[in-house]
């Protein structure tokens, strides 16, 4: 096998890059999507082997998680099989150990998030991986983390095995007691190798190493780790992780929790890749939103009142809330414009960021959102040209900002605006079309990909934001005179309520961010509850009251909250238009679930 090959009449081979599980990998070039792809390779003729491949295309192909590595297709050809997954620019935590030594706990704690989640992913589809280690850990330029190589995963479900082998699976220096001791491993056996993954990281070496095989089994059978010496603050999840007995063990999912917990105890060296958001950028991309949904009042649909049509499909067999943008994001083009760091915990549920970084303080923002169809059935405005498929329709920079809309076969619309600091030297459109080009070549396969993990039943997602205002508290406190236009956004996740009659809007919509600090606004209650309130001072023509409604741990491990922004425009100044923001504030409060 040799670089330039041409495998199955699509994927060129470019060079090798290592081997895993049970074949040699290799970067290669889909020439019908124009991708890089990565291509593990097996011969057929070890029917073992071929086996054990087409097993590990089955299980893979069932979990979709941006902590878990894509799987694409399986090819043959000749007498060799070849897995297509997503390539993956990284170096294992493996290598980064070997090169670097231990990790400070705060690096390998907010490792441990990101590979907990893919696990949880993972073990949701009924499969054990049964192998994770820091080999089997990716970790790319940018922080995101990876888990690969399924070569012996067990789906629970089927009690489809990818190894004939009756000694024991996976690493012995990462194995669960139980497993070294000849029990079936389970998801708790999974989580404790996460254990013991993290242990490394910061002890530098895992905590049975030493000795040959056998040795090292049996020191795993008998469950008794060394005591962490570098963790810090984060011993105390790793005991938790690495109990003897796995009905102690936290499942994956708790296990994320359980990291991220602690993570605000472990300090960060100034090295590492993950960098704060600035609210500079936050603020600019709420009043870009706000306008856009202004812009928005001139299309009303039909009556809330009236009976629900049938819902229309999101691309191909994708409804609105199950799509996924950031499944449309794909970082590596945009790397000529800057350090790219993909952001799936920003803005509204409809959306998805790569922030590109330049030096310590300038960032330029790719953001990719969907959108209904036009209820008009009017074709988008702009010059329209196509990418794949798909016609593309756009126009030169304008006020800042590039954008793009993409109009799939059923109407709706993908948005692609980039935007950047006063400073930021970047080509605007080149920018936008890079990201038009990576998302279309994603929607010509299967339309807009389904979110991995559903949005959890405790999210503002949940919720249908035109539900939460009154519509007396509109027309009295708000002075929106009727008839009043009714306008809600994608996934119901944002409405707006307008009026020709006067120059009073109302808009409502769902965010995610930073918790707030003293730059959000002025602090009130509102009902009992936190509100900021902000005029809009700049274009004095609008107040918002930001409501935070829960906190979580976001997908980089670090604290996020989930918000709604009420916003009321009208004729400055804008003041005065912080008392009706506040009485609706209170609206919302009082429609809100309890958390």
């Amino acid at each position: 096998m040799h670089g330039d090959q041409l495998i199955a009449g699509r994927y060129r081979l470019l060079e090798r890059v290592g081997s895993g599980g049970m074949g040699v990998v290799w970067r290669a070039h889909d020439e019908r999507l124009g991708r890089e792809v990565a291509l593990k390779q097996a011969r057929l003729s070890d029917a073992v082997s071929g086996r054990k491949l087409r097993r590990e295309a089955q299980l893979a192909a069932s979990v979709l998680h941006p902590n878990v590595v894509t799987f694409f297709d399986v090819s043959a050809e000749g007498d060799e099989l070849w897995l297509v997954m997503e390539y993956v620019p990284s170096r294992s935590l493996a290598e980064i150990l070997a090169a670097e030594g231990r990790q400070p706990p705060g690096v390998a704690a907010r490792i441990g998030v990101q590979i907990a989640a893919g696990l949880a992913a993972v073990h949701a589809h009924g499969i054990e991986h049964r192998d994770v280690k820091p080999g089997n850990v990716l970790i790319t330029p940018d922080g995101q983390v990876k888990l690969t190589d399924f070569g012996i995963s067990r789906s629970v479900r089927t009690d489809q095995t990818v190894t004939d082998s009756p000694l024991i699976g996976g690493t012995p220096d990462y194995l669960a007691p139980e497993v070294a001791q000849g029990h079936p491993p389970s998801s708790a056996s999974d989580v404790f190798s996460l254990g013991a993954t993290l242990y490394a990281a910061v002890e530098g070496t895992p905590p049975f190493a030493g000795g040959n095989e056998f040795a090292t089994i049996r020191r795993a059978a008998a469950g008794v780790v060394p005591p962490a010496r570098h963790a810090d603050a984060l011993a105390p999840a790793l005991t938790r992780l690495m109990s003897p007995d796995p009905a102690e063990r936290p499942t994956a999912s708790a296990a994320g929790e359980l990291l991220a917990d602690g993570i605000d105890l472990l300090p960060i060296p100034a090295s590492a890749p993950r960098k704060r958001r600035r609210r500079l950028v936050v603020a600019g991309v709420v009043v870009a939103a706000v306008a856009v949904l202004a812009a928005a009042f001139l299309v009303v649909r039909p009556d809330r009142g009236a009976p629900a049509a049938e819902p229309t499909r999101l691309g191909i067999g994708a409804d609105p809330h199950a799509a996924d943008p950031c499944r449309l994001v794909d970082t590596v083009p945009l790397r000529r414009f800057g350090d790219p760091e993909a952001d799936p915990d920003y803005g509204n549920f409809d959306r998805c960021d790569v922030i590109l970084h330049r030096g310590e303080d300038l960032e330029a923002d790719v953001k990719v959102e969907l959108q209904d169809p036009p209820a008009d059935g009017a074709a988008p405005e702009g010059t329209r040209t196509q990418s794949g498929p798909f016609a593309v329709f756009g126009d030169p920079v304008q006020d800042g900002e590039c954008a793009r809309l993409i109009q799939l076969q059923d109407r709706y619309l993908v948005r692609v605006t980039v935007g950047a600091d006063q400073g930021y030297q970047i080509d605007l459109c080149g920018a936008a079309d890079v990201a038009v080009a990576s998302a279309t070549k994603v929607l010509a396969v299967a339309g807009v990909p389904p979110r991995s993990t559903p949005l959890p039943d405790t999210s503002l997602a949940r919720l249908d934001a035109c539900s939460l205002v009154d519509p007396g508290s509109v027309t009295g406190a708000a002075g929106v005179a009727e008839p009043v236009k009714i306008e809600p956004g994608y996934g119901n996740w944002s409405c707006d309520w307008d009026s020709a009659a006067s120059r009073r809007a109302v808009t409502v919509l769902f965010d995610r961010d930073q918790p707030p600090d003293g730059d959000a606004g002025q602090l009130v209650r509102v009902a009992g509850h936190d509100a900021y309130l902000e005029p809009d001072r700049d274009a004095g023509d609008s107040c918002r009251a930001l409501l935070v409604f829960r906190s979580y741990t976001d997908a980089h491990g670090e604290a996020a909250v989930e918000q709604v922004l009420v916003v009321v425009h009208g004729d400055p100044p804008p003041e005065s238009l912080c008392t009706p923001a506040t009485t609706l504030a209170g609206d919302v409060v009082a429609k809100l679930p309890k958390t």
